[in-house]
């Protein structure tokens, strides 16, 4: 879909302090080979009890409103995205952010998209505002891959999971980048990758706990052969990308940046970079090689670091990159238009 009327207004990210991935080989929670792979140089591990997932999105979301000098009351609609346990069970975290954030504007809703919330999110918020008399969308992400249900450096192969939150605040009056395009698709035959033979139950079961993707993984490749999961896979991602190169009128590589989820390098060339023809050095994995893999809080924690470090100026055309489990793909195109001071 192509976008002359949304801005982006405002970023935020929240990441709690990293550990070097050597101090875990040190003490034999993870393993040199597996550094290899991912480049994974830190991690940003939350162990402050003030860092809980819903505190995190707080600060997040908040930076964002700041920066993009709306007032709460001009926001109508907020969206959290979040991919695991949200800091308590049967309550709404999303209307918690809206009380927290907006002082109780607009609305809220929890997107569950898995790592692909925060991005897909966008193609949500984008119709909100154009139907509605609103100024602004806010979303907001946070996750925390805490024990005992995460082993954060083991539950996957390729990547190391981290902690934090980041926050969009898109406009239809100004912003620092135009939104030029969005693009979505989905393969829901691949649902299986995230499940395997796991099954249903009517509650958590603690003996589930350390979760094993991984293992999910290598089930579900039984059913379905490697080569069609990759086919199926590129031509999604591809899909996606295409489109939302074309609605912004440019060609698949001509992106300044590209900000891509933040898997280990091995994963992220074989899943992101190698059906798309992208080189790592244009993408922000550097970025992600010292925070980890934090769910949906991944690309827009990458964009507000790439505006916060001036690697971006006028002009520049950075892709965002969302991919999740289910499986699902979201990629937007915006343009830079100046740097905000912030």
């Amino acid at each position: 879909m192509r976008y002359d009327d949304i801005y982006i207004a405002g970023l935020g990210a929240y990441f709690p302090k990293s550990v070097p991935v050597d101090e875990a080989i040190a003490s034999g929670r993870y393993d040199a080979a597996s550094r290899n792979a991912t480049a994974q140089q830190s991690v940003a591990i939350a162990t402050d009890e003030r860092d809980s997932q819903p505190e995190m999105a707080v600060r997040a979301g908040r930076s964002a409103l700041e920066r993009s000098s709306h007032s709460p009351h001009s926001v109508g609609l907020l969206l959290h995205a979040v991919a695991v346990y949200s800091g308590l069970d049967g309550w709404n975290c999303g209307s918690y952010l809206q009380h927290q954030i907006l002082d109780g504007a607009g609305i809220a809703f929890e997107i569950r998209q898995v790592s692909n919330g925060a991005v897909g999110a966008v193609e949500l918020a984008v119709p909100f505002l154009r139907s509605s008399d609103c100024a602004a969308a806010l979303i907001t992400s946070a996750e925390r891959f805490a024990e005992p249900a995460w082993d954060r450096w083991r539950a996957d192969s390729g990547l190391i999971f981290g902690d934090g939150a980041s926050a969009i605040l898109l406009s239809t009056e100004r912003g620092f980048a135009r939104l030029l395009s969005s693009a979505s698709e989905s393969a829901p035959e691949l649902e299986g990758l995230h499940r395997g033979n796991a099954p249903f139950r009517s509650s958590p079961d603690p003996s589930d706990y350390p979760l094993d993707l991984h293992s999910r993984a290598v089930d579900f490749i039984d059913e379905m052969e490697l080569d069609q999961i990759r086919e199926i896979s590129w031509a999604g991602l591809r899909r996606a990308a295409e489109r939302a190169a074309a609605d912004a009128g440019m060609a698949l590589d001509e992106a300044s940046v590209y900000v891509v989820p933040n898997f280990g390098a091995s994963l992220l060339r074989s899943q992101v970079l190698s059906p798309l023809g992208i080189p790592l050095e244009r993408t922000t994995h550097a970025w992600g090689s010292e925070i980890g893999h934090v769910g949906a809080s991944d690309q827009f924690g990458a964009l507000n670091h790439l505006v916060e470090q001036k690697r971006v100026g006028p002009g520049d055309r950075v892709m965002v990159i969302g991919v999740g489990g289910g499986f699902n793909w979201t990629c937007l195109v915006a343009e830079i238009s100046d740097v905000p001071s912030w």
